[in-house]
């Protein structure tokens, strides 16, 4: 984290405290950046460096991620709304905003729902495909997740930092320390209570009205979205477009940092 970013809590709906880092103090164009699953906020932090002279940027932990609040099963699990409401206590004027995977799927969402409370949209590889899947199967999903990240919280930072280089060498390095945090940081309750539903993205897309750039990867190391799909995708989005970067997974920006912060930033200029 640079020395003039700041960090601080909000409280949204439902009592849920959400915490977040912000590069600027609201005088340049906000950009609001949603991270994935077991993922944080300062995931984001070599991309949020990259662009803090031209945006106000805010990097937040989702609801059982990193700082925020721990799960309480009594309370909402709504992340589309938590996002809203941030933004409202934040004061954001229409930012723009980036979402990863679960972030994505989020950001996505708000879109949809609030479409006058944003400037642009982009969507790092979202959860979106054509293949039916089980809604039975979610919950076996979801813990399969939950036993990998309490088997990862059993190594400490240094030694998930040091895995994962081996695991997967065309990641940034500069992001492994912070992700590998973020692992330990994430609430195990999260996988028992936010379940897997499958996205009719195809009516999801029609209802989102601002400039939407859709990202993605390479299918065959672990991308989502099809070529085929973002393609549709962008025919129904009143004013979209797709990416595709060569030599990336489902990590986009973790495995092909300087292609994505390219197209991304010239997307940005072009509609912020």
């Amino acid at each position: 984290m640079l020395q003039d970013w700041t960090q601080g809590t909000v409280s949204v709906n439902d009592g849920i405290e959400l915490f977040y880092t912000r590069t600027g103090d609201g005088g340049k164009p906000a950009l609001v950046l949603a991270h994935g699953i077991t993922d944080s906020g300062l995931c984001w932090h070599q991309f949020a460096a990259d662009l803090a002279a031209e945006y106000d940027i805010i990097m937040y932990d989702a609801y059982g991620h990193g700082k925020s609040s721990r799960v309480d099963p009594n309370l909402r699990s709504d992340l589309a709304e938590d996002l809203h409401d941030l933004i409202v206590a934040l004061k954001l004027e229409k930012p723009g905003i980036i979402g990863h995977s679960m972030g994505a799927a989020t950001a996505a969402k708000f879109a949809a729902s609030y479409p006058d409370r944003l400037a642009a949209l982009v969507l790092e590889d979202p959860p979106w495909s054509d293949v039916q899947h089980e809604e039975q199967g979610a919950p076996k999903t979801m813990q399969n997740w939950k036993k990998k990240n309490l088997a990862a919280k059993k190594k400490t930072v240094k030694e998930l930092e040091k895995l994962k280089k081996k695991e997967s060498p065309r990641w940034e390095e500069t992001i492994l320390p912070q992700w590998a945090q973020s692992k330990h940081d994430v609430d195990p309750a999260f996988f028992d209570h936010f379940h897997i539903q499958h996205t009719d993205w195809y009516e999801l897309v029609k209802a989102i009205t601002v400039p939407t750039l859709i990202v993605t990867g390479d299918n065959e190391l672990g991308a989502i979205v099809t070529p085929k799909l973002g393609v549709e995708a962008v025919q129904l989005l009143e004013k979209g477009e797709f990416g595709h970067i060569s030599g990336a997974g489902h990590s986009v920006r973790y495995e092909q940092y300087q292609p994505y912060l390219t197209m991304v930033r010239l997307f940005l200029k072009r509609n912020m």
